[in-house]
């Protein structure tokens, strides 16, 4: 007994070591570039840290208003010590994220060690730990990405506080927390808890005491700011602005994209994509990839239905199973993800318990085989482990690189010396580099943007910055021959042809007449 359970913690340390090293490795680099949206949770925790606001004059928001439809905020606060500590760039914004996607791994290990077995625990944490989608997420600073980490805490609390209730405190602070990771999950979030908790008092795992009424109250002061906050901006009550916390009231609401005439079409698109494991946004899969390689949909499948018969006969019993629970877990994230047209990012909550159906069914197969198949299972996924890792940090970076506009930094600190030799001429930037972008790589005084930034498209949800400062998004038919341009290097023929002095940075470009 001592010889296995010694073997199970090397084999968690082998796994947690898969964890770390695909998810830190040159992470700063890889992916190439910064994501506009990773570029604007940086520049508001900067901004919060050098000036008290974020980038629309609000101290301590509660919701951050960004492009004008709005960014949940957790994301920007979580990168404020390691911004503190090293800077804005890169790598202070991935850290959370990075750390988070680790955590994941060994907290679902422990959860399924708890509610399966200690197979199905090694089994499910190595899934996690070699798939594509949570390797690449883990390597991004978005707000949405958050989410599965804390949908993951919330329930492996909720389970361990069925035994012991103390735990439930802390189970309703990672919920509360996950309020504030990703607004796609605040449908899920009550609605999973309600029925949940109304299974269990059905099988009579839990009752009312002292710690589920604190747990209830906990939850409730922590998502209040944001219940506040949709009131606010369905015209209910007037923002709050204040030194201590805001709750503004966004440019455009984006409750509009909430449509149950769409529920059909959004099904099928979520039916898709989760058949494909690809949802066209290469930041979340590759499509030789998928979500935790292509052929383990069928394993999914088989988890499913095994994971749903042990459902309804723990319900006919009326008996506890995490079946039941697992089952609610993926009914409602699907369910309340469906309402608005969906990709990854917006029905992520469910994507941990599809980890858990995979290695269900993989184990379900492996004692229906005739012969021993696990370890063959293994080496084919540590063989296609290998075989992504090869394609992220080499065809892959390319892509990507082009894609976020590598070299955007180096660009824009090359046309601003220049914009400086010139007495202050003006930059013209290209439209593909978003303003969060310029915002992030330059550091630009939030206050000044807040006092000079003219827009294309006011009032918007997805607002285009027009200018501020010596910045100009107009890169037009006419051309200006005292100023600076930052453009991609597939615009550079017509600059060149017009007798521009040209310096290339990897993906992006600066153009000027000397």
């Amino acid at each position: 007994m001592k010889q296995k359970i010694c073997s199970d913690k090397m084999i968690i340390i082998g796994i947690m070591s898969i964890a770390v090293l695909s998810r830190v490795i040159a992470i700063r680099t890889f992916p190439g570039g910064v994501h506009a949206d990773e570029a604007f949770s940086g520049y508001e925790a900067w901004s919060l840290l050098n000036y008290g606001v974020d980038s629309w004059g609000y101290h301590n928001p509660v919701y951050l208003t960004v492009w004008g439809g709005g960014m949940s905020v957790l994301n920007s606060y979580l990168m404020l010590p390691f911004i503190k500590l090293f800077g804005l760039n890169t790598l202070t914004v991935r850290i959370p994220q990075m750390l988070l996607g680790i955590l994941s791994v060994y907290v679902l290990y422990c959860l399924l060690k708890k509610t399966y077995s200690t197979k199905t625990a090694l089994l499910g944490s190595f899934l996690l730990a070699v798939s594509p989608w949570h390797i690449m997420v883990s390597r991004y600073g978005m707000d949405a990405n958050l989410a599965p980490a804390f949908v993951l805490l919330g329930i492996y609390f909720f389970v361990v506080g069925l035994e012991q209730n103390r735990y439930f405190v802390i189970s309703a602070m990672f919920w509360g927390l996950g309020l504030y990771a990703y607004a796609a999950v605040w449908i899920f979030v009550p609605v999973f808890l309600a029925v949940s908790i109304v299974y269990c008092v059905y099988v009579r795992s839990i009752k009312l005491s002292l710690q589920t009424v604190l747990s209830a109250v906990v939850l409730l002061a922590m998502a209040l700011p944001l219940l506040i906050f949709v009131a606010v901006n369905l015209r209910i009550v007037p923002e709050i602005k204040s030194a201590v916390i805001s709750v503004p009231k966004l440019i455009e609401f984006r409750g509009d994209e909430l449509e149950l005439r769409d529920l059909p079409s959004n099904l099928i698109l979520a039916l898709k994509i989760f058949i494909k494991q690809y949802d066209y946004n290469i930041w979340n899969a590759i499509p030789y990839f998928g979500l935790y390689y292509l052929f383990s949909t069928p394993f999914v499948i088989i988890g499913a239905a095994v994971s749903a018969k042990n459902a309804v006969r723990a319900l006919k019993r009326r008996e506890f199973s995490f079946d039941v629970l697992l089952m609610i877990w993926i009914i409602i994230a699907f369910a309340s993800a469906v309402l608005q047209r969906t990709n990854f990012n917006r029905i992520n909550a469910v994507l941990p318990a599809m980890f858990i159906l995979l290695a269900n069914g993989l184990i379900w197969c492996c004692d229906k085989a005739k012969h021993n198949v696990y370890y063959i299972i293994i080496f084919v996924y540590i063989l296609c482990f290998g075989f992504f890792e090869g394609y992220y940090f080499t065809a892959y970076q390319d892509i990507i690189s082009e894609r976020q506009l590598a070299g955007a930094d180096k660009a824009l600190e090359s046309a601003m010396e220049k914009s400086r030799l010139h007495d202050g001429g003006k930059i013209y930037i290209t439209a593909q580099l978003r303003h969060s972008q310029v915002l992030f790589y330059t550091e630009y005084p939030t206050l000044d943007y807040i006092d000079e930034v003219k827009w294309k498209n006011y009032p918007d949800k997805y607002l285009e910055a027009y200018s501020f400062g010596n910045f100009l998004w107009d890169t037009g038919e006419s051309f200006d021959d005292s100023g600076i341009y930052v453009i991609l290097r597939s615009e550079l023929e017509e600059y060149e042809q017009r007798g521009y002095d040209i310096e290339i940075f990897d993906y992006c470009a600066v153009a000027y007449m000397n």
